[in-house]
């Protein structure tokens, strides 16, 4: 595939490139998806996205429109994704995850004129408030969207577009507002694929990929549809909303590549003894959307023999910028710059820190977006030239790796000093009853003291007893200085997430003082 930037021809389509670039290398009859008991060969895919993009013009779809799609992981996504991009409309993914506010949110702020959906988001949706959206496509009912497909021809001509104009958007999550559109150009994917996909993992076209991230995620964006395609890879496309489910589908597709995230990796490695985790296909495991907990990556690795190559990315960056590789690999660090990246750590003045200083982190790579929708000032807040400001406070090694210490809004001063609720949360995941824990901060008004809560759900078998509470906060006093041990502890069942799988902390501080608290020091 092209590898940089400056090879791309003056029109480029992206959807026409992944397609045509397979069929060039004869790969018509090579599986590019599997779903359930279907496979699709690359032959099929350009078949059926040349009948999605000519349904969509028969609907009326112009250039630049944007259609939505709100869906779990399934063969109609990729059909209309990169249908509309082959038309030169632009597809917005709505994560399922969403609530029903932001969706309808959505579908106003990106003025969608066409929804594909399922009939029981339909339902969740009725009545649709956007005075936009005139047509709603179903995968499922009597008028499915495969089956007005088959009715259509193919529309061989791809819009003539540049590589620099916007080929699609994806919303962030929006845990601490409303969800912002993000704008990215046809080339974003090519430059992603190219130094993530092949230069940092390695994919190539024997690999299976598989990943329990929603399409609508830039993370499960590129792990399930453009990094294999643009290797001429295969990928599965997987509905799995447990871990019983995932634990299967690698059982019965044997993938080369594990698209993971955190806690995922947790689960799995928490029901080993009673649903056993087939690892035997697998030459790479990869990590992102939080920061993975040292114990578990180590523990998959005693465990399954594997590395997980850890990495970060965001939304605004499409995919990964910083990652680990096998054998180049620092467990707990977010790994070094992706090739093509230029990655700094500075201070509230913009001068770069010294090694081992905490600062803000810094980006600069081709993958950045266009820009939010309608914010102009966020966007010109954010963006600087060709480099963004993440928000993320990190630091580095003389080694060179990254280390994330947490958003910038979550670090706080206790005795005068800057503490990460990552370093407490380490501690407390090495515990061996903990399953997940998150760590906050919390201002007592009436002493003006800084105070440390944690947040801790249980393995499943773990029942909570007293016993079990004293021996938590007694292996906390042990591993962590006085003043970084928590105050205050609480239970949950589980921790709240936000839309994109995260752990909601934002939540967690608004509703601590609602929780029933367990144990004091």
């Amino acid at each position: 595939m092209r590898s940089t930037i400056n090879e791309l021809p003056n029109t480029f389509n992206i959807a026409a490139y992944l397609i045509q670039e397979n069929l060039k290398q004869e790969s018509n009859n090579k599986i590019a998806f599997y779903y359930k008991e279907h496979t699709y060969t690359y032959g099929q895919v350009s078949n059926l996205v040349k009948r999605s993009a000519r349904l969509l013009s028969g609907l009326g779809v112009k250039r630049e429109n944007r259609v939505s799609i709100l869906l779990n992981n399934r063969p109609e996504w990729i059909f209309y994704f990169l249908g509309a991009i082959w038309l030169g409309a632009i597809p917005v993914p709505i994560n399922p995850g969403c609530s029903v506010e932001d969706v309808n949110y959505i579908l106003q702020d990106s003025r969608s004129v066409i929804l594909l959906t399922s009939q029981e988001w339909q339902m969740k949706l009725s009545p649709l408030t956007s005075d936009y959206l005139y047509r709603v496509l179903l995968v499922d009912g009597q008028e499915s969207f495969i089956s007005l497909l088959s009715c259509q021809s193919e529309l061989n001509n791809y819009a003539q577009t540049s590589p620099d104009e916007a080929a699609f958007w994806l919303y962030t999550s929006g845990s601490t507002g409303r969800p912002k559109g993000v704008i990215h150009a046809h080339q974003s994917i090519t430059f992603c694929a190219s130094q993530y996909g092949q230069e940092t993992l390695g994919l190539n076209q024997r690999d299976i990929t598989y990943s329990v991230a929603n399409m609508a995620f830039a993370y499960g964006l590129g792990n399930s549809l453009y990094l294999p395609m643009a290797m001429g890879a295969a990928s599965v496309i997987s509905e799995a909303n447990n871990v019983f489910d995932i634990i299967e589908d690698i059982k019965r597709y044997q993938p080369t590549v594990f698209f993971g995230i955190p806690s995922v990796y947790s689960s799995i490695l928490e029901l080993e003894e009673i649903a056993s985790f087939d690892a035997s296909s697998l030459r790479l495991c990869v990590s992102a959307a939080e920061q993975l907990p040292k114990s578990i990556w180590q523990k998959w690795f005693d465990t399954h023999s594997l590395e997980i190559c850890e990495g970060i990315g965001t939304t605004e960056f499409l995919h990964v910028f910083l990652s680990n590789q096998l054998g180049k690999s620092k467990p707990g660090s977010s790994g070094r710059p992706v090739p093509g990246y230029e990655i700094k750590i500075i201070d509230e003045n913009g001068l770069p820190c010294s090694i081992g200083e905490i600062g803000e982190l810094q980006v600069q790579g081709a993958s950045l977006m266009l820009g939010y929708w309608n914010r102009l000032s966020e966007t010109r807040k954010a963006v600087f030239g060709s480099q963004m400001k993440t928000g993320d406070r990190y630091r580095r090694d003389r080694d060179g790796f990254f280390w994330f210490m947490g958003r910038k809004d979550e670090l706080f001063k206790v005795n005068g000093q800057w503490i990460s609720p990552l370093e407490i949360e380490g501690v407390l995941y090495q515990h061996p009853q903990v399953r997940e824990v998150a760590v906050i901060s919390e201002s007592n008004d009436g002493q003006h003291l800084t105070e440390i809560i944690a947040y801790i759900s249980l393995k499943e078998e773990e029942q909570l007893s007293l016993k079990l509470e004293r021996s938590i906060y007694q292996f906390v006093k042990q591993h962590l200085p006085h003043f970084k041990a928590p105050k205050r502890i609480y239970f949950l069942a589980e921790l709240p997430r936000t839309p994109t799988g995260k752990i909601h902390r934002q939540l967690l501080k608004n509703k601590s003082s609602d929780l029933p608290l367990v144990m004091t020091s």
